[in-house]
């Protein structure tokens, strides 16, 4: 079996066993958090004027958090319908197997 295929199959067993749902909420969470962050140092900036560049630069990357922190949600909310169509003897078997 090739690398990318053993660690989409590992990642499948993590989630289906449950440590990698916790760490994904975990990850989720703290991505809010810095999202909100992000957002609070831009209201400062723009209340203490600070240089446009600096704002720009910091909303770029709030953009980047919230959209990354969202598609980890819409992840976790279709995980348990992927799960269903998943065949978990047979990656269970080719992780076992090799």
């Amino acid at each position: 079996m090739d690398a990318e295929s053993r660690e989409l199959l590992n990642r499948w067993e993590s989630l289906r066993s449950g440590g990698g749902l916790a760490r994904a909420r975990l990850v989720t969470r703290n991505l809010w958090m810095l999202g909100l962050a992000l957002f609070l140092v831009v209201l400062i900036g723009i209340y203490y004027r600070f240089p446009p560049v600096t704002l720009a630069v910091v909303s770029v990357v709030m953009g980047w958090t919230i959209a990354e922190c969202n598609a980890l949600k819409s992840r976790l909310a279709q995980w348990p319908t992927i799960a269903g169509y998943i065949d978990w003897d047979r990656v269970r078997g080719d992780l076992d197997g090799e």
